[in-house]
């Protein structure tokens, strides 16, 4: 199942139907799911034509200024995909990286629209509610979504995807973060400011839900696996050495948190794993590491749609503080 796809299936809101689903989404985070205590993000993913990133960029740029400082609000992001991992997906080591910017090429030859991934972080459900997303979509965003397909004269939009994940575990390079409020204080601070150039990666996957709490056990381990491991192993700065598509070296990732979809698509659950690393080669050597695949095999089992893992570039963050 295609990344769009994924997102069409655990979708649990969209802008053709923006202020019920969405709020229902807030207070399931809120009653009723089994993420109480860990923060939780508005996660959105949608397509704008080039012409019309600018407007994109201001709306949430907006969205950001607007939110600053209030209670809960933890941070916000948007990112613009430019490919897609293949070593995820167990292709043979010489397809490595081979579609890194494959998105970022499509869209300069105006073969593809951009796709963005926008997250909202908040402290506790309370807070996602407040922040009125809903209303910010209808005004600010579905308008600079609005265009006019080749051929014709009617305006439509490339309407969101989106829905309410709780984040369950993160780490960085000194430690893991397994509490909510070690959380929140991790997602207050986001460092992949765009001028770092830095890669983020987000594994999408669905297992049976009737099998999260056993996912979620797993999920653990293969996170500290991830944030942990380099090669060389016995690098000097205890970091790794720099990925290449020559090399199988690879520096630690910058940082990696699990995000759990608050609702159920039928029987089924979407986790995120997001990544963000120093190169695409580190990320794409981290899956050729031993180490790795043992750990992801014990998760693998239960992946029913996905691994789907596009690549992204950050254009906007802004954290709380």
């Amino acid at each position: 199942m295609k990344r769009r796809h994924f997102l069409i299936a655990s979708a649990t809101a969209t802008v053709a139907a923006l202020g019920a689903p969405l709020f229902r989404s807030a207070q399931a985070a809120t009653a009723g799911n089994p993420y109480k205590g860990f923060p939780v993000n508005y996660v959105a993913e949608f397509r704008a034509t080039p012409p019309h990133k600018e407007a994109v960029t201001r709306a949430v740029q907006g969205l950001a200024t607007r939110l600053k400082g209030t209670p809960g609000f933890l941070g916000i992001t948007l990112k613009q995909m430019v490919g897609t991992s293949t070593m995820v997906m167990n292709y043979p080591p010489q397809y490595k990286g081979i579609l890194a910017d494959a998105n970022e090429q499509a869209v300069q030859e105006g073969r593809l629209p951009y796709s963005f991934l926008l997250l909202v972080r908040f402290a506790d459900p309370a807070a996602l509610q407040g922040a009125k997303l809903a209303d910010w979509l209808h005004s600010a965003l579905a308008p600079a979504l609005a265009f006019t397909p080749p051929g014709t004269s009617e305006h439509t939009q490339l309407l969101p995807l989106a829905g309410i994940y709780a984040s369950l575990i993160a780490g960085d390079r000194k430690e893991i973060f397994s509490t909510g409020p070690a959380i929140a204080r991790f997602l207050a601070h986001q460092d992949d400011t765009p001028e770092r150039k830095l890669v983020t990666v987000v594994n999408h996957v669905m297992v049976p839900d009737k099998d999260h709490a056993l996912v979620e056990a797993k999920v653990g381990p293969l996170l500290k696996v991830a944030q942990n491991t380099f090669q060389p192993k016995d690098d000097a700065n205890d970091i790794g050495q720099p990925g290449a598509k020559d090399n199988r070296d690879y520096r630690k990732a910058m940082s990696t948190e699990i995000l759990a979809n608050t609702e159920t698509c039928g029987s089924l659950r979407s986790y995120l794993m997001h990544g963000v690393w120093e190169s695409v080669w580190d990320h794409e050597n981290s899956h050729l590491d031993p180490r790795f695949q043992h750990a992801f095999l014990q998760l693998a089992p239960y992946i029913v749609v996905g691994p789907v893992e596009p690549f992204y570039q950050t254009w906007f963050l802004e954290n709380r503080a």
